[in-house]
């Protein structure tokens, strides 16, 4: 039930509000810039809203935090119609010292005037994150809403605005603005289709996701709950089923984790576009499990759990990796690091290679490519094939400014190894004329360069400089469809 006629112009308005100062005399850039009247009227609508609540409940009304996610703002803007123009203003208040204290509050502009034309409430103290998808099929998006109850509890929250009575407010702007303010609050409540407990990752991220998990073109909610026991932490997907928002399918997390660690959405590799959720969490020895939930075979499950019920990406000794788009392939993939061989004083390996795979949309687990990665600064070398068991790799810091890798063929533990690569990471005033030395310039960025040089080994290692371009990256600190 879009409703066109009353919920035009809020995007014009909000446009006004981002006017730049190019053109402007000089005087005006030390002006304090003029707020719109739009952004007068909607904030007068919240005034409003706001005085209302404290001569209602006698208590000062405060603002929402929202800790996480992409819709943060205390204001925000929301395309809950589905036409691609964000119509609606969003904003969050709490009563403090009654039931569902949080309220949030859903504003269409009218002409020139904001109304109210949807309410939400809810139990906690604080929102943990907010998103907005058209789950039932029809009329505005539903409302999904992390609740924070209080230090490490949470609930998912579903609501819905599409039985607000608004119907027939296609007439005269006045005719309009007549009808909605005589509605009461709890005419313009949203109904909720759902509260259940959910889990939030260490690093912040919801445990809830909204995906098109079965490709229906309609959203499914998915839950993360972790069990304190460690036995039966699962994720649960909830679809639109016969008018109501119903549990179609579960799957078990590994066995045994005590802590979910992180959380982030995206796909299965295919040509389908598989969506999945790949779920980071801690076991009780230190080591790490990722789990894959999606559709595999139109079932849905965790694709990397085996037999004993514990996911086969296991990562232990080292574990500060996560998932990645590492081919840039918008796929993730998935990290398995083994040590190297070290040579001299040191007993064990403190340099890794990282073999990368990725599962597919019928489950198959595949290799896709080895990597380097240094994360202290900041770049990643894919290796050749030719390259496994036969090298070894070390640091060399003594030049002032300047951190070297050196990569080096491996001939055992009672031969010293030798050189064939450095890879640098220096000032980018440095870099000058280092070509002219023979070196290769890898990247500048900012104030850094990377630059390389081979040595005279007798290896052949199988790389010149136009490869050694290609396989050298900087490691983004982001990561696709997070």
């Amino acid at each position: 039930m879009r409703k066109k006629g009353l919920l035009s112009g809020l995007a014009l308005t909000m446009l006004l509000l981002l006017g730049g100062c190019l053109f402007r005399p000089p005087d005006d850039l030390y002006r304090q810039p003029e707020k719109s009247a739009g952004y007068e009227k909607l904030n007068a609508a919240i005034r409003m809203v706001r005085t209302g609540l404290e001569a209602e409940f006698g208590t000062q009304v405060e603002d929402v935090t929202i800790v996480a996610g992409d819709n943060t703002a205390s204001i925000q803007l929301q395309d809950l119609d589905g036409d691609g123009v964000r119509e609606s203003a969003v904003t969050f208040l709490r009563v403090p010292g009654i039931e569902k204290p949080i309220k949030i509050y859903i504003f269409s502009q009218i002409g020139e005037e904001y109304v109210v034309t949807g309410v939400v409430e809810g139990e906690g103290t604080a929102i943990h994150a907010i998103d907005c998808a058209q789950i039932n099929g029809g009329g505005r998006k539903e409302l999904a809403v992390n609740w924070q109850i209080n230090t490490g509890a949470y609930q998912l929250g579903v609501y819905t605005l599409d039985d607000i009575p608004l119907q027939g407010l296609e007439g005269e702007e006045e005719d309009q603005l007549t009808a909605i303010r005589a509605l009461s609050r709890a005419d313009l409540m949203g109904d909720e289709l759902l509260l259940t407990r959910c889990s939030v990752a260490s690093d912040g991220s919801s445990g809830s996701r909204l995906l098109d998990m079965d490709r229906d073109t309609r959203t499914e909610v998915l839950v993360t709950r972790m069990d304190s026991g460690g036995a039966t932490s699962q994720v649960e997907l909830f679809g639109w089923q016969d008018g109501a928002l119903a549990s179609i399918a579960s799957a078990d997390l590994s066995a045994g984790i005590t802590a979910i660690n992180r959380v982030r959405t995206n796909y299965l590799a295919g040509e389908y576009d598989q969506p999945a959720l790949y779920v980071t969490s801690t076991l009780a020895d230190g080591s790490r499990v990722i789990d894959i939930l999606s559709y595999v075979n139109g079932t849905f499950t965790n694709a990397a759990l085996d037999e004993t019920g514990l996911s086969r990406e296991l990562l232990q000794g080292y574990t500060d990796i996560n998932p990645a788009d590492v081919n840039r392939d918008k796929v993730a993939e998935l990290p398995s690091p083994y040590p190297l061989p070290s040579y001299g004083e040191s007993a064990s390996s403190n340099f890794w290679l990282i073999d990368w795979a990725q599962y597919d949309e019928r489950g198959n687990r595949n290799h896709v490519i080895t990597t380097y990665h240094n994360v202290s600064d900041g770049w990643y070398l894919i290796i050749p094939e030719n390259w496994r068991d036969q090298i070894t790799i070390s640091r060399n810091d003594q030049v002032t400014g300047r951190r070297e890798v050196v990569f080096s063929r491996w001939r055992g533990e009672n031969q010293e190894p030798v050189p064939f690569l450095s890879i640098y990471r220096m000032a980018s005033s440095r870099s000058t004329g280092l070509e002219e030395d023979g070196w290769i310039i890898l990247r500048e960025e900012e104030n850094i360069a990377y630059a390389a040089s081979f040595h005279r080994s007798g290896w052949d290692c199988g790389l010149d400089e136009l490869d050694l371009l290609e396989r050298f990256n900087t490691i983004q600190r982001s990561w696709y469809n997070e």
